[in-house]
Order: C-alpha cells, then structure tokens, then sequence
C-alpha cells in the first residue's frame, strides 16, 4: 500500500496537477498579465516594453521572438519602445483562437520575462 501511494504521488507530481503553470522553470508570471490559459484571448498580438537605445536587449528580444517588432511611432515612455509580438494558431502559439497557449507560446513569453528590463507583458485587445 505504501509503494503504490508513492508511485501515485509520483506520477501527479509528473502531470499538469503539479506546480502551478507559470511557475515551472522560473517563468516570471508575476510580469505576464495572463496565464498559459488565457493567453490566446487577444486580437492575435501580445505586447511589451523594452529600452529603445539598449542594442543587447534588442538583440535578445530578435533571439527569443523573431516575429516580435517594435513600433516606433508608439513608445512606452521616453526610453522604451512598445513592442508587437504576434500569436497564432497558424504560427503555434496559441491552440486555438481566444483559448490557451501551446508550450511553444508560452516558453516564448516566459523567455521574454525573463529579462530584467521587460517588466510587463500584456495581452492586446484594440477597441
């Protein structure tokens, strides 16, 4: 009895009812303004801010999210740039329209939180 409980807590320590999503690997959720879950629920873009005049967080940005682009006419502040990041079924990120994030979606942002200087992440929905 005691060898099959801990072959149970081991394999729900294996499966989604493990650590909460966006905790696993150190993905700073505390930066995303939404879950793996709900992260599809937008007009097809995330976005985010990024010093403007720094070359290495421009460069780790193109590195983590190619499809990412800044938008120069749009800045967060007098520093930053606002940035584009696309979210698809047709490219992976999303499973399904206005529904969650594949992994490949969520690795991708979570990456992006990674930087120190990306302090938030959020969802787009134009009105």
């Amino acid at each position: 009895m005691k060898r099959a409980l801990l072959v149970l807590m081991g394999l729900l320590a294996a499966s989604d009812h493990g650590p909460a999503r966006g905790a696993e690997k150190g993905c700073p959720a505390d930066k995303i303004q939404f879950t793996k879950e709900t992260g599809c629920r937008t007009d097809d873009y995330v976005q985010f801010c990024a010093p403007a005049a720094d070359k290495k967080v421009r460069a780790a940005v193109r590195r983590i999210a190619p499809t990412a682009t800044a938008r120069p006419e749009r800045h967060c502040s007098d520093k930053e740039s606002l940035f584009f990041l696309p979210v698809s079924e047709e490219t992976g990120e999303c499973v399904e329209r206005w529904g969650a994030m594949t992994d490949k979606g969520w690795k991708q942002v979570c990456a992006l939180a990674r930087l120190p200087q990306i302090t938030s992440i959020r969802s787009v929905i134009f009105e």
